[in-house]
């Protein structure tokens, strides 16, 4: 009996499920923090948790759509493989040979998805990639602002040599002004 995305052992495939979901969360991750970037920089608008928990949720459903049509496509695939005959003339050319590895990619994509629909509903799971997207945002934005202000600033070479006698006549005014106050 041939393998099916039904029989397919999900000890077999919960390696690269896990992959799978790992690369989902952080792909989620970097397009929630482009959507607070593109907030603060382009509406002005300050960080505001509940909104950006919505992106994710968004996210997590784009992600999970994609892995949808992806199991489709492997449908389609193992279709036309199955009653293929001959050998193939190229790598994406499937035979019956290869239903095994098309029905494996199917569970595959489908567990993916069933799993990120599921963690889409999960607050703390939300929350933790809010949380990354934020972070992820703030050292974007920060990194970019530092590297404005490298290119403006200009080293004064006197600077360090300088820093006695600016410090003495800071003590000096201070002085003065405790002096005065008596």
């Amino acid at each position: 009996m041939p393998l099916t995305p039904e029989t397919v052992d999900p000890e077999i495939v919960r390696p690269a499920v896990v992959d799978g979901l790992l690369i989902a969360r952080s792909a989620a991750s970097i397009g929630v923090a482009n959507r607070i970037i593109v907030r603060a920089l382009r509406e002005h608008a300050a960080f505001d948790h509940d909104e950006t928990a919505d992106d994710v949720r968004s996210e997590l459903r784009h992600l999970a759509d994609e892995q949808r049509a992806l199991a489709e496509r492997m449908v389609t695939t193992r279709t036309r493989a199955l009653k293929s005959r001959g050998r193939s003339r190229h790598q994406f050319d499937y035979r019956p040979d290869d239903n095994e590895a098309l029905a494996l990619r199917e569970a595959i994509y489908t567990t993916i998805a069933d799993e990120l629909a599921l963690l889409g509903d999960d607050p703390d799971y939300v929350d933790a990639i809010v949380l990354s997207a934020r972070d992820r945002a703030w050292n974007d934005i920060g990194s970019a602002i530092v590297n404005q202000v490298r290119s403006v600033v200009v080293e004064d070479a006197d600077y360090a040599d300088a820093r006695d006698d600016r410090l003495r006549q800071l003590v000096e005014v201070d002085l003065e002004g405790l002096r005065t106050a008596r």
